[in-house]
C-alpha cells in the first residue's frame, strides 16, 4: 500500500460510510485498481484510488441519489462528477471524486456495479487494516475477473503479475470456473500461459 495515499484512502472510506448512513443508501464498496493489486503482493505504482460500489437504491436508476451523493461530497469539500457510459461499456456509471488539498487533491473513481457477479464480488470482499482503519478490498479472484472484463493493457499486465505473485487466497481452480461462467475463460487461459512463460 502506497503510504502517501493512505490518508486519502482512509478519508474516502469515512466519507462513503457517512454517506451511506446519511443518505440511507446502504452503500457497499471495496478497493479495486492499483492499490488493490498492490495489496495482493504486486509492486504497482498508482496515482489515484479506485472502488467498486453498490447501493440500495442504486444511482444506476435513481438519479435523485446521484444528486444527493454529489451534494454530500461537495459539502465535505470534495469535487464530484458523475460520468455515464454506453450500454455496451464495461463501466456504465462512474463517480469521479477529487479530495481537497489537505489530502493532496487525490482523485478517486467509484465504479457502480451493474452486473450481478460484480454485486456478488462485493459480498466476498476482504477486510484489511490500513493505519488503524478497516478497508474492504476485492478478493483476488474477483479482482482478476474485473480486470479480465475490462480488458485494457494495464489490466492484462496486472492479471499476469497477480497470477505470478499467487497470493494464498487465490484458487486457480475456482478462478477458472468463475471465468468460464462469465465467458472469460479463454482470456484467463492466455494470461495463465503468459504468467508461466513471461517474455524476457
Amino acid at each position: 500500500m502506497e503510504q502517501r495515499l493512505e490518508p486519502a484512502l482512509i478519508q474516502l472510506n469515512r466519507l462513503l460510510e457517512k454517506a451511506s448512513e446519511e443518505l440511507q443508501a446502504s452503500i457497499q464498496f471495496a478497493l479495486i485498481g492499483g492499490l488493490a493489486v498492490a495489496a495482493w503482493g504486486v509492486i504497482r505504482a498508482t496515482q489515484d484510488i479506485d472502488f467498486l460500489a453498490n447501493s440500495d437504491p442504486t444511482p444506476l436508476v435513481d438519479t435523485r441519489l446521484r444528486g444527493s451523493l454529489k451534494e454530500f461530497l461537495e459539502r465535505n469539500s470534495c469535487y464530484a462528477e458523475w460520468r455515464t457510459g454506453d450500454a455496451d461499456d464495461p463501466i456504465r456509471l462512474l463517480l469521479r471524486i477529487n479530495l481537497p488539498p489537505l489530502y493532496g487533491g487525490v482523485g478517486a473513481d467509484i465504479v457502480w456495479a451493474h452486473k450481478r457477479w460484480q454485486q456478488e464480488a462485493l459480498q466476498r470482499s476482504v477486510m484489511v487494516e490500513v493505519s488503524n482503519s478497516c478497508v474492504h478490498i476485492l478478493h483476488p479472484e474477483d479482482l482478476i475477473l474485473m480486470k479480465l472484463d475490462a480488458g485494457g493493457p494495464q489490466d492484462h499486465l496486472d492479471i499476469q503479475q497477480m497470477l505470478s505473485a499467487s497470493p494464498p487466497q487465490l484458487s486457480i481452480e475456482r478462478l477458472r470456473e468463475m471465468a468460464k461462467q462469465l465467458r472469460l475463460g479463454k482470456a484467463l487461459d492466455k494470461c495463465l500461459r503468459e504468467a508461466r512463460n513471461p517474455k524476457n
